[in-house]
């Protein structure tokens, strides 16, 4: 999203400065939109913007005007970086790039760090009580256990994995039968 500062009379500069670079992202296949409504401050549409989920916002004042320069604020690191006007497309697609790798990078470390994987009911119900996430445990496809999981723990089967299919030394985590699949079991919140 871009956002020009109105300060002064922004509508006869700000304002066709913010639309060239808008047409330039967009252009690029850069989904792009300009918050140009003059009833809110400057403030109040980053607010608005970043509950949005809008991952990178350029604010365009009189000194980035004067400068042809574009300030660009990172939605997931809170970074700001001044760059240039005439590499703004660039700037931007490096930068959409390194969000979502970041993001990723994120989302899969927290994964890790809250997956649990255990043969043992007692430190399945352990796990349950005093952590989030996912536990990988072996079942043997019984409703009777799945219900037994839940009315125990109140953790259901969220993820079977593809092509899964028993594999032999594993004992179902309730009652002890085999061969057993491993499976995902979560909490809903």
């Amino acid at each position: 999203v871009i956002i020009p500062i109105p300060k002064g009379d922004w509508t006869k500069d700000i304002l066709p400065y913010s639309e060239e670079v808008l047409s330039s992202l967009k252009s690029a296949d850069i989904r792009t939109l300009l918050d140009k409504k003059d009833e809110y401050t400057p403030g109040w549409k980053f607010s608005e913007w970043e509950m949005r989920g809008v991952p990178i916002r350029i604010e365009i004042g009189p000194r980035d005007f004067e400068r042809k320069e574009i300030t660009i604020s990172r939605r997931d690191t809170r970074e700001r970086i001044v760059t240039p006007r005439e590499s703004v497309v660039e700037s931007i697609k490096e930068l959409l790039t390194e969000i979502q790798r970041n993001l990723f990078q994120k989302s899969k470390k927290f994964t890790e760090e809250n997956t649990f994987k255990t043969n043992d009911y007692k430190e399945f119900k352990r796990i349950m009580e005093e952590k989030r996430g996912f536990i990988i445990s072996p079942w043997c496809g019984s409703s009777e256990c799945e219900r037994q999981i839940k009315e125990e723990t109140t953790a259901t089967i969220r993820v079977i994995p593809l092509n899964s299919s028993p594999e032999k030394g594993l004992s179902c985590i309730v009652c002890g039968s085999s061969p057993s699949t491993l499976v995902y079991f979560a909490k809903a919140y």
